[in-house]
């Protein structure tokens, strides 16, 4: 399919249902399945006139499905906002403002284009192109967005109940190896509660954190990593 949000169709501007799932990061049938339940609540009238069944030919696809037809709807921007309606994640919230902003949009661009009233095949073509680079352009950047909203909500996810319990029990059989094998150097920790104060603090500068608890998901199967391989250091060297 063509890389944009929204297009005309028969003088109407409207989305389809393969990139609502794409855009939203659902499974197609899943967006299908969504749109055949509000198809159901809204009746026959609204439905005919604002979801349109087709078919379409699935790119990815490889094999004996290369060129088998799929199912697809294309959307009016009233049934869009109906299906879209329940996805209230913060980065669905944010995807749908921008299909409103790009139907908005697009209907404004058509209004204002002057078009010769007999428009011949070249001229069509040329201006069906140049609102395809538009859209185009914008939709790419709108990917980078979010991409960059994934990735900083993923730094927000910080270590859960579970997760910091695991690691607490990986600092306390680090500290007992160290201690019990002879690995510290006991004129400088005297005690084991210096050891772990040492292992806490490495811990939490390595990852630019207040507490341990502050540690990202992310980043957890690292921070144990760190535990588990931890030797302490005194005045730039190991201290055993």
């Amino acid at each position: 399919m063509e890389n944009k949000l929204v297009f005309v169709k028969e003088n109407e501007v409207v989305t389809d249902s393969v990139t609502i799932a794409e855009m939203f990061d659902k499974e197609h049938k899943n967006v299908l399945r969504d749109i055949a339940t509000q198809m159901e609540y809204a009746g026959e009238e609204f439905s005919q006139l604002n979801f349109e069944q087709c078919d379409y030919i699935n790119d990815s696809a490889k094999g004996i499905n290369r060129h088998r037809k799929y199912k697809k709807f294309n959307l009016t921007e009233e049934a869009f906002t109906l299906i879209v309606f329940s996805y209230n994640t913060k980065e669905a919230v944010q995807t749908k403002i921008r299909f409103i902003q790009e139907f908005k949009r697009m209907k404004e661009y058509i209004q204002s284009q002057e078009r010769p009233k007999a428009m011949n095949d070249k001229e069509s073509l040329l201006a069906s192109m140049k609102i395809t680079i538009q859209l185009n352009e914008d939709v790419d950047g709108m990917k980078e967005d979010i991409k960059q909203l994934r990735h900083d909500i993923d730094k927000r996810i910080t270590l859960d109940y579970s997760q910091q319990q695991a690691m607490r029990n990986a600092v306390n059989r680090r500290v007992h190896k160290l201690w019990n094998e002879g690995m510290i150097d006991k004129s400088i920790y005297e005690k084991t509660r210096r050891v772990y104060s040492a292992l806490w603090k490495n811990l939490k500068d390595a990852y630019r954190v207040n507490a341990y608890s502050n540690i990202s998901q992310k980043d957890f199967d690292e921070a144990m990593s760190f535990v588990e391989g931890w030797r302490p250091i005194f005045n730039g060297k190991y201290s055993a």
